[in-house]
């Protein structure tokens, strides 16, 4: 009996946390951006960055309270363009040269 209710209970947390997984990558996978940078993002806890969105030409600025695009926070530099697309989990960040691909 003491095995049956430990498997149970193994069983609900394991599932629990999938559901949240899912659930945290639908709100990675929500967020977007897409922003030529002129003040890239600092390292703080929480990620900004500021610049103009190339399309629309309009200022922007890109922030999130995750700290998934904050781990690349020292990759960007003023001039990369950085794109999340909504319902993706890729972060990238385009250089003169180079595109850089962040998969969640």
């Amino acid at each position: 009996m003491k095995k049956n209710c430990t498997l149970l209970l193994l069983m609900v947390l394991s599932s629990c946390s999938k559901n949240d997984d899912q659930k945290y990558a639908q709100i990675l996978a929500d967020e977007e951006c897409n922003l030529v940078i002129e003040v890239p993002p600092s390292n703080s806890v929480w990620f900004k960055a500021e610049g103009y969105n190339p399309v629309t030409k309009k200022k922007e600025i890109c922030k999130t309270h995750n700290r998934w695009w904050n781990m690349f926070a020292d990759e960007i530099d003023i001039g990369d363009t950085i794109v999340k697309k909504k319902g993706e989990l890729i972060f990238s960040i385009h250089k003169n040269d180079t595109i850089i691909r962040k998969k969640w």
